[in-house]
């Protein structure tokens, strides 16, 4: 094994698959979460799939117990888990509409984020990446529950920053626009796909903000929109 472990979450849905195989194919331990109820990712060798609802504080704790009892440290984390969803103007948005974009863009990543914080202090480094979204930055209208998550884990990405830096572990997001997956082509099928990031693009930078390549960056939210 190669002494690099990294927390991998959302991979069984959109581009989360490209960032498992990219993570896999440079040799990294991983510890691959899935939602419970679903077909685990299959996986070679010795990684490992948790089923998991990461809006769970004890779902995500038992996340990176698996990842420390399996490989001993956990040396990133990429929070790749999210969703999208559109809604209604905010007076009209139904609540638990809105509660569920936070919990599946915001709440799994602080879940996530304050179980690996405790294993990364103590070994005095590591590297987590968010996945924001453009709409934090240029907010559209009738999907207030989406816009406000992912500020809010911009946010997220900050504050850990501002807190842990110091101490040897960063904190990134990488920040997309739109993505080339099946469903966003059925959605907009006049689309020039050609302009748009690929999966396996955003799963280069993903590993790349992990590795120590990118080692003196934190606490920014870096742009990978491609053409769009």
């Amino acid at each position: 094994m190669s002494g690099r472990t990294a927390v991998l979450t959302g991979v069984t849905g959109g581009w989360g698959r490209a960032v498992l195989d990219t993570f896999l194919e440079r040799g990294w331990n991983v510890v691959a979460t899935h939602r419970a109820g679903e077909t685990a990712p299959q996986l070679p060798g010795e990684a490992v799939a948790v089923a998991a609802d990461l809006s769970r504080p004890a779902d995500a704790e038992a996340a990176v117990a698996a990842a420390l009892d399996h490989f001993g440290s956990v040396e990133a984390l990429a929070n790749v888990a999210g969703g999208f969803a559109m809604g209604a103007p905010i007076e009209e948005v139904a609540v638990e509409d809105f509660q569920a974009q936070m919990a599946v863009n915001f709440e799994t990543a602080f879940n996530m984020t304050r179980a690996v914080l405790r294993p990364m202090k103590a070994a005095g480094r590591g590297s987590i990446v968010y996945i924001g979204a453009s709409a934090a930055t240029t907010p559209f209208p009738n999907a207030s529950g989406y816009v406000l998550s992912k500020i809010a884990l911009r946010g997220l990405m900050q504050v850990v920053d501002v807190e842990v830096r110091k101490l040897g572990i960063r904190a990134n997001e990488l920040v997309v626009k739109i993505v080339d997956t099946p469903r966003n082509r059925a959605e907009s099928p006049d689309a020039d796909f050609s302009r748009w990031t690929t999966g396996p693009q955003l799963a280069d930078a993903v590993e790349w903000l992990c590795s120590d390549a990118s080692a003196p960056l934190s606490g920014g939210s870096i742009p990978a929109y491609g053409r769009a």
